[in-house]
């Protein structure tokens, strides 16, 4: 399939994003702040400091600045802030990291990920995302609340899945689900289903009457859809409408 890359350019901005529902985009801010500063500013206006998943998520990130990388101490594991994931990619310069840096920079010159510490004063890069996969076992209820305390700019809801590539993209990222299966935002409420997002559901086969009411995506499954108990516990995927 092929992705498009759209590119555009704001002062002190500069985005870079992949379009539609796989949305990737990463915010560089020329004004230097700690680990911590820079932490509490991408939280604020967007998502997180940002988090590398794989190469080309890295090519699209390559700027002076902190990272969403930290340790709580030395010889802890590394994790991303955002939902203290344990990173699967990586492009550390040196695997050898100095006594007391417990922060995780981006080196534009080298390409590669540096340690320093988390005081020092740095240029910062923030992202968002469209689809968020939440690894926390939450019942519905308590995903739909979760989703939305995630972002006051970027105002996140339990996930809409409407074209082939929605359910594609997301079964993609269901992979590395700690769970089967993951909440979507489903819901079935006084006589009808709904999407939390407000877009009409479209599924054909759906039970007019269902025993259980909230929607889940199967990860090893080519299902559009499942339904299940709504106080059962699993992941979830949050996503934003916003642009």
């Amino acid at each position: 399939m092929t992705r498009k890359i759209c590119v555009s350019i704001f002062l002190l901005l500069i985005f870079h994003y992949i379009c539609g529902l796989r949305e990737w985009k990463v915010i560089y801010y020329s004004e230097e702040k700690s680990w911590r500063e820079a932490q509490s500013s991408c939280r604020e206006k967007h998502l997180d400091l940002v988090t590398i998943r794989n190469e080309e998520q890295h090519n699209l990130a390559l700027y002076n600045g902190w990272i969403g990388l930290y340790q709580d101490k030395d010889g802890s594991p590394w994790r991303w802030s955002f939902g203290d994931e344990m990173p699967t990619f990586s492009k550390w310069w040196s695997p050898e990291h100095n006594v007391n840096q417990t922060c995780g920079y981006m080196k534009s010159s080298t390409k590669k990920w540096e340690d320093d510490f988390c005081w020092f004063k740095r240029y910062y890069i923030c992202y968002e995302e469209k689809l968020v996969l939440v690894k926390e076992n939450k019942t519905w209820d308590e995903a739909l609340e979760h989703c939305r305390s995630l972002s006051r700019a970027l105002s996140y809801n339990l996930a809409t899945l409407i074209t082939t590539d929605d359910h594609d993209f997301a079964r993609e990222k269901a992979q590395s689900a700690d769970t089967e299966e993951v909440w979507t935002g489903l819901r079935y409420l006084g006589d009808e289903w709904f999407w939390v997002g407000g877009e009409p559901v479209q599924y054909q086969k759906i039970p007019s009457c269902p025993g259980e009411r909230c929607g889940v995506l199967e990860k090893n499954s080519n299902s559009s859809f499942s339904i299940r108990d709504c106080n059962e516990r699993r992941n979830f995927f949050c996503y934003t409408k916003k642009p």
